[in-house]
C-alpha cells in the first residue's frame, strides 16, 4: 500500500523517536512536530500513537524484506533438494556477507534502535517484525544448514545455529559504539565493512566445517 506524503513523514519521524526514546516516552506532539504535521493527522491516519507504532513496525518489516530479497533469491537454488553441502556452504557465506553489507550501512541505525527495543521488551509489534522480516532469513538459513547437516539436526538446535550465524552480523550493528571504541575506527565505511565481512566469513567456514565433520564422523 502506497503511503501518502504525510503518512511517510509521520512514520519516519516516529521510527526515529520511538527507537531513541521508546514508545511510552514519546508524545504525539513531538512526533507531529518532527514530521511537520498536525497532531490530528496521527489520529486520522493511524488511529493514535499505538496504531502509528504498529505502522512503523510494518514499514520496517517491509523495508527489511526488500533488502533481504536479493540475498534470498540468490541462495534459493542452494536450498533445493538436489543441491549439495558445498553449494549450501557457499550460499551461507554469500548470505552473511551480503547481510553484513546491508547492516553496516549508516541508514540502518534508526531501524536497528527500534528493533533492539522490541527485542528487549516485545510488544505486538515484534510479531510483525519477526514474521514480516526476520523469519524468511531464518528459514533460508535453516534450509541451508540442514543441507550441510544431512537433515539430522533437531529443530531447536538448527534454529540456535542459524541465530548464532546471523547474530555475528547483528552484533556489529547493535554494538556499533563498542565496535568503534574498541577498534579506534571513526566510522564503518567500505574498508571497515570488508574487514568485518572477512572475519564473519572465516568464522562461518569454521562453524560449517564442524557441522560437516559431524555428518561424516
Amino acid at each position: 500500500m502506497q503511503l501518502s506524503a504525510i503518512e511517510a513523514r509521520l512514520i519516519e519521524a516516529a521510527i526515529e523517536l520511538f527507537g531513541r526514546d521508546g514508545m511510552d516516552a514519546v508524545g504525539t506532539r513531538a512526533i507531529a512536530d518532527a514530521a511537520g504535521a498536525q497532531m490530528s493527522a496521527i489520529t486520522y491516519h493511524f488511529g493514535g500513537k499505538e496504531g502509528l507504532y504498529l505502522a512503523c513496525a510494518r514499514h520496517i518489516a517491509a523495508e527489511m524484506r526488500e533488502r533481504w530479497a536479493p540475498l534470498l533469491e540468490r541462495t534459493s537454488a542452494a536450498s533445493a533438494a538436489d543441491s549439495g553441502a558445498a553449494e549450501a556452504r557457499a550460499a551461507i557465506v554469500a548470505m552473511l556477507s551480503g547481510f553484513a553489507a546491508i547492516m553496516m550501512k549508516d541508514d540502518t541505525a534508526r531501524t536497528a534502535r527500534f528493533i533492539v527495543r522490541e527485542q528487549m521488551n516485545p510488544s505486538p509489534a515484534f510479531k510483525i517484525l519477526f514474521e514480516g522480516a526476520m523469519q524468511p532469513g531464518l528459514q533460508r538459513m535453516d534450509e541451508l544448514l540442514q543441507r550441510i547437516a544431512g537433515r539430522r539436526l533437531p529443530p531447536d538446535q538448527l534454529r540456535v545455529r542459524a541465530l548464532a550465524l546471523l547474530g555475528q552480523v547483528l552484533a556489529f550493528r547493535f554494538a556499533r559504539a563498542t565496535l568503534l571504541r574498541a577498534t579506534g575506527w571513526e566510522s564503518v565505511g567500505e574498508a571497515e565493512t570488508r574487514i568485518i565481512q572477512g572475519i564473519i566469513v572465516a568464522h562461518t567456514h569454521a562453524i560449517v566445517s564442524e557441522l560437516e565433520q559431524g555428518v561424516h564422523s
